[in-house]
């Protein structure tokens, strides 16, 4: 799966929601230095693993719940994320589930992670979401790696050289599938505010080896 192909799904899933933009800053207006933090804002992320996994697994019950009274048999197939000139859940946008059901293959609901304000839960055609690419289905127990720890894989494999060079203007997304006939995987990208210079890689979620870059 290529990452343009990638890099156009995870702008439909997050555009789904009608609030997707490439000018999007957050973090307060005090917030500056040329060298970016992994813990900024009064709401960090922590590289813990232990302490961030209960919550991460939390979250995503409660979004599977949400999913369940849509129909009983609903399955997660995605998730995607993106954050804007920072690591810190202050500089979260977008944190959206995708969950489809075998009774209803074509359409796809999408739930947001109680983080973000204006929750919304609403369903789309395949098309809308994944140009009619469809993806894959997985067993809960090959998601190993958690957005947390692909992240810190991806930082110490550039990503982190990656923001020093573009200080406070930068995107960074996460998107996590299974494409068809692939691995279930995350596809992390990093690109400037212009989205003019962009740079990728594919961590397998089962065992966190970097498989393209």
């Amino acid at each position: 799966m290529s990452y343009k192909k990638v890099s156009l799904i995870l702008f439909l899933v997050l555009a789904g929601f009608g609030i997707w933009s490439l000018v999007n800053v957050l973090g307060d207006a005090g917030h500056s230095g040329a060298t970016p933090s992994l813990a900024s804002g009064s709401s960090f992320l922590p590289f813990d693993y232990i302490k961030e996994e209960p919550t991460i697994q939390e979250e995503l019950s409660e979004a599977k719940a949400r999913a369940l009274t849509w129909r009983g048999d609903a399955s997660l197939v995605a998730i995607s994320m993106r954050f804007a000139d920072g690591l810190g859940y202050d500089f979260l946008s977008h944190y959206n589930y995708v969950f489809q059901s075998p009774t209803e293959s074509r359409r796809y609901l999408i739930v947001s992670n109680p983080r973000i304000s204006g929750q919304v839960e609403q369903t789309y055609g395949n098309s809308d979401l994944f140009d009619n690419t469809m993806p894959g289905g997985w067993q809960e127990e090959f998601m190993k790696i958690n957005f947390v720890q692909a992240l810190e894989i991806v930082e110490r494999s550039g990503g982190y050289s990656f923001r020093i060079d573009h200080p406070n203007d930068y995107t960074v997304t996460l998107l996590l599938i299974r494409p068809e006939s692939a691995v279930l995987s995350w596809y992390v990208s990093y690109a400037d505010g212009a989205n003019a210079e962009e740079q990728s890689w594919q961590v397998n979620a089962t065992s966190g080896v970097v498989e393209a870059q």
